[in-house]
C-alpha cells in the first residue's frame, strides 16, 4: 500500500468509536484439518461447524506458515514468516525468535481490550504472556493426556512402555480412550467453561473483549468422551484413498514419528494392533474422527453462550486448526511435513459486515489474519511491520481474490501452493538441493513427483521465482 493510501485507511479506521468496535473470539483446535461435514466429509458428525459455516464464510485455501503447533501460532499472532532461525519448530517461542515483535493479542490490549487466553494458544502459556493478556494465560490442571477410565489406569500401572517428553522420560499412554466422563469434565471441556465463564462475566463490561479458546484436541492421543465416538463404527471405517508417498521420494521427505510416542492397542487394552495395517488406519481415523465431534460439541457450546448474552452480532468468531494433518494419506500419521494435506488446516469466520453462508476460494495465509482482525477492529497496523496483508475485502465479498499462492517452511525445506501445483524445495547437508513439484489438477492424492520431468523446467523456475520472493520478504 501507498503512504499516502495507508495514511487514510488509518484515518478510516481509527474513527471507529470504542463503543463499535466488535468483540473477537479466536478458537485455536488443535490439528485440526478440512476433515468436517460442511467441507464436504459426509461421514463426519460435525451439526456445529455447519452451523458456523451458515453464518459466515468457509475458507478452502487457507495454509499455515509451518506445519507445527507452536511455530504456526507464534508465526500467526506475529504475522511474520518464518525463517531458518525464526519459528523452526513447535518448541520455538515468539518472544525469543521475534523480540519486540508485537503480538496479535497485544494489538487489541493496547488499544483498550480484555484479552484473555484459556487453553493453548501460544505453545508455552507465558510466551509473550505479560504484554499480550489483559490477565494471566489460564490453562486447566489436566492436559490431553489425562485418562479416565479404570481400564486405562489399570494399564498404566503395568506398561512399561516410554518416550521422551521436554527432557523427560514418561510411560506412554494408549492411543485411545473412550472416556466415561461428561463433556464438560473433559480436558477442553474444562477449557470451555471457563471461556464461558469469561463471556458471561466480559459482557457486563464496557469494554470490548478478545478470547483465545484453544481445546487440545483432535490432537493424539485420541480421548473424547463416549457419546463422541457413537457415531462412528470401526468396519464402516473407510481408509484414505491413497496411502503411499509420492514417487520418486525425496530423501529429504522424512518420515514423521509422533505416532510412536503412544501405545496403539485395542479398546479394551488387550492387545496390539500392528503399525499401518487396515485395521490401524481405521482405528486412527475412527479415533480422529471422535476427537473432532468432541471439539465440535464444545464449539457449539461457545456459539450459544454467545447468542444467549445477546453478543453473537458484535462479535467477530474465527475457528481454526493450527495446521493440517496427514490421517493416513500418504502414509504419514501427523503434521511436522511439506506435504499438501499437512499445510490446510480449516478456517471459519463470523461476524458483523462478513458475509454469510458462503466459501472462500482465494488464497489466504495464516500470517493475514493478524492484520485483517485489527482492520475489522479500527486498530492501526503499520504494513512493514509484518509479512501479511488484511483481506478483509474478501470478509465482504468472498468472490474477490486475494492471494494466488501460499508459502510455508519446515526445517530445511520451503514449499509454495498454488491452485495447479505444489511445490517444495529443500537444501540438504551437502549445500545440494531436492525438489518435489505435485500436480494438484491432475495428481491430488499427491502420488507422483515430476520435479525431474524435462517439460517442468519453465514451471520450476516460475515457482523458484515466487519462492525467492517469499523468502527476501521473510529476511527483511
Amino acid at each position: 500500500m501507498k503512504p499516502l493510501a495507508f495514511l487514510f485507511a488509518l484515518l478510516a479506521i481509527g474513527s471507529l468509536r470504542a463503543a463499535d468496535r466488535p468483540n473477537v473470539l479466536l478458537i485455536y483446535i488443535d490439528d485440526l484439518k478440512p476433515m468436517t461435514r460442511d467441507y464436504g466429509e459426509a461421514h463426519m458428525h460435525t451439526p456445529n461447524f455447519d452451523r458456523l459455516a451458515a453464518r459466515g464464510l468457509r475458507f478452502e485455501r487457507a495454509y499455515c506458515q509451518v506445519p507445527t503447533c507452536g511455530a504456526s501460532r507464534a508465526s500467526l499472532m506475529t504475522s511474520r514468516y518464518p525463517t531458518v532461525k525464526r519459528f523452526p519448530d513447535f518448541k520455538c517461542w515468539a518472544e525469543k525468535d521475534a523480540p519486540g515483535v508485537v503480538t496479535l493479542p497485544q494489538r487489541f490490549k493496547d488499544a483498550g481490550y480484555v484479552t484473555i487466553s484459556n487453553g493453548k494458544i501460544f505453545h508455552h502459556k507465558d510466551d509473550t504472556g505479560a504484554r499480550s493478556w489483559s490477565e494471566p494465560s489460564w490453562r486447566p490442571k489436566t492436559s490431553g493426556r489425562t485418562f479416565h477410565n479404570k481400564e486405562t489406569q489399570d494399564f498404566m500401572k503395568t506398561s512399561t512402555a516410554t518416550r521422551k517428553l521436554n527432557g523427560k522420560t514418561i510411560k506412554k499412554v494408549p492411543m485411545f480412550e473412550k472416556s466415561r466422563i461428561g463433556t464438560m469434565e473433559s480436558h477442553d471441556g474444562l477449557i470451555a467453561k471457563k471461556t464461558m465463564d469469561d463471556l458471561e462475566r466480559l459482557s457486563k463490561s464496557d469494554k470490548p473483549f478478545f478470547i483465545a479458546c484453544g481445546f487440545a484436541k483432535p490432537h493424539m492421543p485420541f480421548f473424547a468422551p463416549e457419546s463422541a465416538w457413537e457415531p462412528y463404527k470401526l468396519p464402516k471405517i473407510a481408509l484414505a484413498e491413497w496411502r503411499q508417498r509420492p514417487e520418486p521420494a525425496p530423501a529429504s521427505l522424512r518420515q514423521v514419528r509422533e505416532q510412536f510416542a503412544y501405545v496403539v492397542r485395542n479398546h479394551a487394552l488387550t492387545r496390539e494392533i500392528p503399525y499401518n495395517n487396515d485395521l490401524y488406519h481405521r482405528h486412527m481415523r475412527q479415533g480422529y474422527y471422535a476427537c473432532v465431534t468432541h471439539v465440535d460439541d464444545l464449539t457449539g457450546r461457545l456459539l450459544d453462550k454467545l447468542d444467549q448474552l445477546k453478543l453473537t452480532e458484535n462479535t467477530v468468531v474465527v475457528v481454526l486448526g493450527d495446521h493440517g494433518w496427514l490421517l493416513g494419506e500418504n502414509g504419514e500419521w501427523a503434521k511436522n511435513q511439506l506435504l499438501p494435506e499437512a499445510l490446510r488446516p480449516a478456517l471459519w469466520m463470523s461476524g458483523p459486515g462478513i458475509a454469510a453462508g458462503k466459501q472462500v476460494d482465494t488464497f489466504v495465509e495464516f500470517v493475514d489474519i493478524h492484520p485483517t482482525l485489527c482492520e475489522l477492529a479500527g486498530i492501526e497496523v503499520d504494513p512493514d511491520a509484518i509479512d501479511g496483508r488484511s483481506f478483509a475485502a474478501v470478509l465482504k465479498d468472498p468472490s474477490s481474490n486475494h492471494r494466488d499462492h501460499a508459502y510455508t517452511r519446515f526445517g530445511p525445506g520451503d514449499a509454495i501452493t498454488t491452485e495447479s501445483h505444489f511445490y517444495v524445495k529443500w537444501k540438504t547437508e551437502a549445500n545440494g538441493e531436492e525438489r518435489m513439484l505435485i500436480d494438484l489438477k491432475a495428481d491430488s492424492l499427491a502420488k507422483r513427483n515430476i520435479a525431474g520431468e524435462e517439460d517442468q523446467k519453465e514451471r520450476i523456475e516460475t515457482l523458484d521465482r515466487k519462492l525467492a520472493a517469499k523468502l527476501e520478504q521473510a529476511r527483511n
